[in-house]
């Protein structure tokens, strides 16, 4: 059974006239509208493919790669604006895995109440953290904690102890507890990976 095609026949024919041959013209003939023809195909070509497909962008740096999810949004009468979510970034390998941020100061995950926790995050990636458990009773299997950002923002996560690690560190696999947990949880990480570039960048300079 064949898969239904993602783009109508207008649409596969306004792409072919896209990449067709370009046609001269006599100077005095211009054609105002033009651009605001292809614009407006453009806007309906992307907005039928985000309404049956997610559409995404890879960027390859190094050994890295960061996947932005794309996003079409709309006010009013105005053609509609492309947006990108914060990024997956993976490190790229025989097997990709979740790029995980060393933190310059280790992140003190709080309770519900806003209350501190014994746990301490050091390395945090997309799903899994690097944790240090300050207290003398045995460190917990699973948690339900919040990661503040700041006063006013704070990511609801839930870890599942995986294992211990040498230095003494325990690794956690985690879970954002709903959609903008998610997205700010990404958010925070590609921050923590452009002022890692930045460093980098820096002391690149001053050698």
């Amino acid at each position: 059974m064949q898969e239904q095609a993602l783009l109508t026949p207008a649409e596969l024919a306004f792409i072919r006239q896209l990449n067709g041959p370009v046609t001269t013209e006599p100077l005095s003939e211009p054609r105002p509208q033009t651009n605001n023809i292809i614009g407006q195909q453009l806007s309906e070509l992307l907005s039928n493919c985000t309404a049956n497909q997610q559409l995404s962008l890879h960027a390859h740096i190094a050994n890295q790669r960061l996947t932005f999810d794309l996003h079409l949004s709309q006010s009013g009468k105005s053609l509609p604006n492309l947006q990108l979510s914060a990024p997956h970034i993976f490190d790229e390998g025989e097997i990709d895995r979740a790029w995980r941020s060393p933190l310059p100061e280790p992140l003190r995950l709080q309770m519900r109440n806003a209350k501190p926790s014994n746990l301490l995050i050091h390395q945090l990636s997309m799903n899994g953290a690097l944790i240090e458990h300050q207290a003398q009773y045995k460190a917990p299997k699973r948690f339900n904690l919040l990661l503040a950002l700041n006063e006013h923002t704070a990511i609801a996560l839930t870890g599942v102890f995986v294992r211990e690690t040498a230095d003494g560190l325990l690794a956690y696999q985690l879970n954002a507890l709903d959609s903008q947990s998610g997205e700010l949880l990404r958010a925070f990480i590609y921050q923590q990976h452009r002022l890692q570039e930045q460093r980098s960048n820096a002391a690149h300079k001053n050698t």
